[in-house]
């Protein structure tokens, strides 16, 4: 086991959920509490703060802060100093500042079966080269990146440990799926932490999305299913069918826009640690998987309009064919009767 040590400094957890209410219609403001905007405008979107509220947790005073990106994010951020992140009550202190912000998103009417948390372990005020709290409580880092209780495998330890990111001097960043350890002398951290923020809001629009479109699947089984009612439903399938555009529409433009926009910064620090939390998160896999359910859902409702247009056409024919039928047969009919009347 490694060595015991006090290693102080600050842990922020956040909830992000969606909503259905209107956000615009609230007390928003710019957030005067974010440090300078990178330098690149216009392509990470601004954060509104919504709240601020002082909570004691465990017997230490804890910061949550209610933030927007309108119109229906909501993220719930909560900041806490600590003697030592590496102690063993991290994390029910954790646990705890999440249930907070749990509460505050039901507030705020999120949807309940879709949230993404986060937690960030900020290290500052320190004098040196940071890797040396790796080489000391590097087991215990990994075991707190990777929230895992039990004892890692040497490999998978290192393994963690070599993905951080430095750009200045005596600063270091790792990231992982659950969490992200960021060593900063100067303690400069809120750029970071918003794009850490964003990445969890893409994230989330992903698997909310990805739901959807499973859904949306589902009913496009049943639906082609009901053969006998084709032509009835051949408005809803074309109705359907343009819904299913513009969803991929609305798509590249609030999930690759961000992305795309930040990549284009090139080898700016910014770009190279968005880009690391994208590969964590599986952010391409997921626009993958969604830009594949999209081509399937548009390919069976084009087939299907084009299939009940046709349906459509042959029925007319055979409404005209049978009119003219019965008129040929009203005709005939009179002509006999002439003939009757006649002799």
């Amino acid at each position: 086991m490694e060595k015991e040590a006090a290693l102080p400094g600050r842990l922020v957890a956040f909830l992000v959920g969606q909503t259905d209410l209107n956000l615009e219609s609230t007390a928003v403001f710019e957030s005067k509490t974010l440090k300078r905007s990178p330098a690149y405008p216009n392509v990470i979107p601004k954060q509104k703060v919504i709240r601020v509220e002082k909570k004691n947790m465990l017997g230490r005073d804890a910061t949550f802060l209610v933030k927007a990106y309108l119109p229906d994010i909501v993220i719930v951020e909560a900041t806490v100093e600590l003697e030592n992140l590496l102690s063993e009550q991290l994390e029910s202190i954790k646990k705890g500042l999440l249930e907070e912000c749990r509460a505050f998103l039901v507030k705020y009417q999120c949807l309940p079966d879709f949230e993404e948390d986060y937690s960030l372990y900020c290290v500052s005020n320190y004098q040196g080269d940071p890797e040396i709290y790796l080489t000391l409580y590097g087991e215990r880092i990994a075991q707190i990146l990777k929230n895992e209780r039990i004892q890692l495998d040497e490999e998978e330890i290192q393994n963690t440990l070599q993905s951080g990111l430095k750009y200045a001097k005596d600063d270091l960043t790792l990231v992982d799926w659950d969490g992200a350890f960021m060593f900063d002398p100067h303690g400069d951290f809120e750029s970071d932490i918003e794009l850490f923020e964003i990445a969890n809001v893409q994230l989330l629009k992903s698997r909310i999305l990805d739901k959807q479109l499973d859904d949306r699947l589902q009913q496009t089984i049943i639906l082609l299913k009901q053969t006998q009612r084709m032509l009835f439903r051949s408005k809803e399938i074309r109705a359907n069918l343009k819904e299913i555009i513009q969803i991929r529409t609305q798509s590249l433009l609030e999930s690759d826009a961000i992305d795309h926009n930040i990549k284009l910064i090139g080898d700016w620090y910014s770009a190279r640690l968005f880009n690391q939390i994208s590969k964590k998160f599986h952010l391409d896999a997921w626009s993958k998987s969604i830009s594949q359910k999209l081509d399937v859902l548009e390919d069976v409702y084009t087939m299907a309009a084009e299939q009940f247009s046709v349906s459509f056409s042959t029925t007319l024919e055979f409404i005209l064919i049978a009119g003219w039928f019965v008129l040929l047969v009203g005709w005939f009919g009179i002509f006999i009767l002439d003939l009757l009347l006649r002799t």
